[in-house]
Protein backbone atom coordinates (compact mmCIF):
# COMPACT_ATOMS: atom_id res chain seq x y z
CA UNK A 1 0.00 0.00 0.00
CA UNK A 2 2.80 2.26 0.94
CA UNK A 3 4.29 2.07 -3.01
CA UNK A 4 1.18 3.53 -4.39
CA UNK A 5 0.37 6.26 -2.48
CA UNK A 6 3.29 8.13 -4.34
CA UNK A 7 1.66 6.94 -7.41
CA UNK A 8 -2.35 7.70 -6.23
CA UNK A 9 -1.30 11.30 -5.47
CA UNK A 10 1.00 11.86 -9.16
CA UNK A 11 -2.57 10.65 -11.07
CA UNK A 12 -4.47 12.78 -8.50
CA UNK A 13 -2.40 15.98 -9.31
CA UNK A 14 -2.23 15.23 -12.97
CA UNK A 15 -5.93 14.98 -13.55
CA UNK A 16 -6.48 18.58 -12.07
CA UNK A 17 -3.91 20.19 -14.71
CA UNK A 18 -6.27 19.83 -17.53
CA UNK A 19 -8.90 22.00 -18.65
CA UNK A 20 -12.79 20.25 -19.00
CA UNK A 21 -13.42 18.37 -21.69
CA UNK A 22 -16.26 19.51 -23.02
CA UNK A 23 -18.35 20.10 -26.71
CA UNK A 24 -17.45 22.86 -28.54
CA UNK A 25 -20.41 23.77 -30.50
CA UNK A 26 -21.89 24.19 -27.05
CA UNK A 27 -19.33 27.69 -26.42
CA UNK A 28 -19.51 30.37 -27.35
CA UNK A 29 -17.85 34.29 -26.93
CA UNK A 30 -19.28 36.87 -24.77
CA UNK A 31 -17.02 40.82 -25.74
CA UNK A 32 -17.14 42.68 -22.56
CA UNK A 33 -16.86 46.11 -24.47
CA UNK A 34 -15.73 48.93 -21.61
CA UNK A 35 -13.46 46.36 -19.70
CA UNK A 36 -11.80 44.76 -22.46
CA UNK A 37 -12.59 41.27 -21.53
CA UNK A 38 -14.66 38.19 -22.91
CA UNK A 39 -16.45 35.63 -21.15
CA UNK A 40 -16.39 32.08 -22.66
CA UNK A 41 -20.12 30.56 -22.09
CA UNK A 42 -21.68 27.73 -22.32
CA UNK A 43 -24.98 28.56 -24.41
CA UNK A 44 -26.66 24.81 -23.41
CA UNK A 45 -26.22 25.60 -19.80
CA UNK A 46 -26.40 29.17 -20.05
CA UNK A 47 -23.32 29.82 -17.70
CA UNK A 48 -20.49 31.59 -17.85
CA UNK A 49 -17.06 29.65 -17.78
CA UNK A 50 -14.65 31.75 -17.55
CA UNK A 51 -13.82 35.56 -18.02
CA UNK A 52 -10.33 36.78 -19.92
CA UNK A 53 -9.36 39.94 -19.78
CA UNK A 54 -6.58 42.39 -21.45
CA UNK A 55 -7.42 42.22 -24.99
CA UNK A 56 -7.48 45.99 -25.95
CA UNK A 57 -9.84 48.09 -27.07
CA UNK A 58 -13.16 46.24 -28.24
CA UNK A 59 -15.51 49.25 -27.94
CA UNK A 60 -16.57 47.92 -31.58
CA UNK A 61 -14.76 43.97 -30.94
CA UNK A 62 -16.26 41.08 -33.88
CA UNK A 63 -15.54 37.53 -33.54
CA UNK A 64 -15.38 34.28 -35.80
CA UNK A 65 -15.27 30.94 -35.17
CA UNK A 66 -13.27 28.06 -36.54
CA UNK A 67 -14.29 25.16 -38.67
CA UNK A 68 -14.63 22.78 -35.90
CA UNK A 69 -15.49 25.43 -33.25
CA UNK A 70 -12.30 25.43 -30.88
CA UNK A 71 -10.78 29.14 -31.61
CA UNK A 72 -12.77 31.96 -31.64
CA UNK A 73 -10.76 34.97 -32.94
CA UNK A 74 -11.28 38.43 -32.10
CA UNK A 75 -10.95 41.72 -33.99
CA UNK A 76 -10.43 44.08 -31.66
CA UNK A 77 -10.54 48.05 -32.46
CA UNK A 78 -7.26 48.76 -31.56
CA UNK A 79 -5.96 46.20 -34.59
CA UNK A 80 -5.29 43.19 -32.13
CA UNK A 81 -6.37 40.13 -33.62
CA UNK A 82 -6.67 37.51 -30.97
CA UNK A 83 -7.36 33.66 -31.02
CA UNK A 84 -9.06 32.65 -28.28
CA UNK A 85 -8.66 28.45 -27.23
CA UNK A 86 -12.28 27.51 -26.05
CA UNK A 87 -11.41 24.19 -25.09
CA UNK A 88 -8.80 25.45 -22.34
CA UNK A 89 -9.80 28.90 -21.69
CA UNK A 90 -7.24 30.71 -22.71
CA UNK A 91 -5.31 32.76 -25.62
CA UNK A 92 -3.54 31.14 -28.17
CA UNK A 93 -2.25 34.23 -29.67
CA UNK A 94 -2.52 37.82 -29.99
CA UNK A 95 -1.17 40.23 -32.07
CA UNK A 96 -1.27 43.83 -32.97
CA UNK A 97 -1.64 43.72 -37.20
CA UNK A 98 -2.53 47.86 -37.83
CA UNK A 99 -3.33 51.23 -35.68
CA UNK A 100 -7.62 50.58 -36.04
CA UNK A 101 -9.77 47.31 -37.13
CA UNK A 102 -13.03 46.94 -37.75
CA UNK A 103 -13.73 43.63 -38.41
CA UNK A 104 -12.38 40.48 -39.94
CA UNK A 105 -14.13 37.07 -41.81
CA UNK A 106 -13.03 33.72 -41.77
CA UNK A 107 -12.49 31.34 -45.08
CA UNK A 108 -14.49 28.59 -46.15
CA UNK A 109 -11.80 26.10 -45.07
CA UNK A 110 -10.88 27.58 -41.92
CA UNK A 111 -7.30 28.38 -43.04
CA UNK A 112 -6.97 31.82 -43.60
CA UNK A 113 -8.29 34.72 -41.02
CA UNK A 114 -8.78 38.44 -43.02
CA UNK A 115 -9.10 41.30 -41.15
CA UNK A 116 -10.51 45.01 -42.21
CA UNK A 117 -7.81 47.79 -41.32
CA UNK A 118 -9.28 51.78 -40.78
CA UNK A 119 -6.06 52.96 -40.27
CA UNK A 120 -3.72 52.31 -42.80
CA UNK A 121 -6.57 50.85 -44.25
CA UNK A 122 -6.43 47.72 -46.21
CA UNK A 123 -6.94 43.91 -45.60
CA UNK A 124 -4.63 41.65 -44.15
CA UNK A 125 -4.53 38.23 -44.51
CA UNK A 126 -3.32 35.42 -41.71
CA UNK A 127 -2.87 31.25 -40.83
CA UNK A 128 -5.28 30.85 -38.76
CA UNK A 129 -2.96 28.33 -37.45
CA UNK A 130 -0.21 31.26 -36.30
CA UNK A 131 -1.19 34.06 -37.03
CA UNK A 132 1.82 34.65 -39.71
CA UNK A 133 0.83 37.16 -42.26
CA UNK A 134 -0.30 35.78 -45.53
CA UNK A 135 -0.87 38.50 -47.52
CA UNK A 136 -1.41 42.50 -47.16
CA UNK A 137 -3.71 43.81 -49.59
CA UNK A 138 -4.02 47.40 -49.89
CA UNK A 139 -7.15 49.10 -50.63
CA UNK A 140 -5.71 52.43 -52.25
CA UNK A 141 -7.92 55.20 -54.87
CA UNK A 142 -6.98 58.08 -56.09
CA UNK A 143 -3.43 59.41 -56.03
CA UNK A 144 -2.50 56.08 -54.21
CA UNK A 145 -4.01 57.20 -51.10
CA UNK A 146 -4.96 54.26 -48.38
CA UNK A 147 -9.00 53.53 -48.03
CA UNK A 148 -10.13 52.94 -45.37
CA UNK A 149 -11.99 49.42 -45.19
CA UNK A 150 -14.91 48.01 -42.88
CA UNK A 151 -16.55 45.14 -42.23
Amino acid sequence: MQHLMPLLTLLLFAHGTHAELRGTGDLGVVIEREPAAIQIVNTTDKISLTRITGLGDLSHASVVYSRDARFAFIFGRDGGLTKIDLLQDKVAKRIIQAGNSIGGAISQDGKLIAVSNYSPGGVKVFSSETLELVADIPATYADNKLSKVVG
